[in-house]
């Protein structure tokens, strides 16, 4: 009898710390993939901040140098 009961128990408290250890697995997954989304929102908000800093900051340049051009005839 006693041969029987240890393998069952042992496969049973095996299921359940498998279980355990998926479930807190999947907690662990869905927290990365909120932070990935949140880094991915925050990348595109940067990008367009970017953007707009590096188009405030080129655009005088290039016109001095499209008026530069225009005075030496090029």
């Amino acid at each position: 009898m006693y041969f029987v009961v240890g393998p069952v128990l042992a496969l049973l408290i095996s299921l359940k710390f498998t279980q355990q250890q998926q479930s807190k697995h999947q907690k662990e997954y869905e927290a990365l993939v909120a932070k990935v989304e949140l880094l991915e929102s925050r990348n595109e908000e940067v990008d367009k901040e970017m953007l707009q800093k590096i188009m405030t900051t080129v655009m005088p340049i290039a016109k001095a140098v499209n008026k530069l051009n225009q005075e030496v005839g090029l």
